[in-house]
């Protein structure tokens, strides 16, 4: 359950959806315990899950959040290729990953 923002630099408490954006990262085998992760998870062994984290309004303007299974959550900065566009989702692009073509 989220109770707060994921960016551990801020305390704002989550009430709603209303405000900031609400990021949801799908695993698979989710068998061995890794940072970010509820427990309840890895102790069912899905097949698959969610794990979800939300950013409020000011953190979403400023950052975006990437998530893998070994390191769990970290809050990146926006760049100009991830700045926000309206209401559109902000996914942040790794600019070392090969492209299809």
């Amino acid at each position: 359950m989220i109770s707060h923002c994921a960016n551990p630099h801020c305390a704002q408490p989550f009430h709603y959806l209303r405000g900031g954006h609400l990021y949801r990262f799908d695993i698979r085998d989710p068998s061995v315990p890794c940072a970010d992760v509820p427990n309840a998870i890895c102790s069912l062994k899905p097949a698959q899950a969610s794990v979800f984290f939300w950013l409020c309004e000011q953190c979403s303007w400023k950052y975006s959040v990437r998530f893998n299974f070994h390191d769990g959550s970290t809050i990146v900065p926006l760049t100009r290729r991830t700045q926000k566009i309206g209401n559109a989702p902000v996914i942040p692009v790794d600019d070392s990953a090969p492209t299809l073509h």
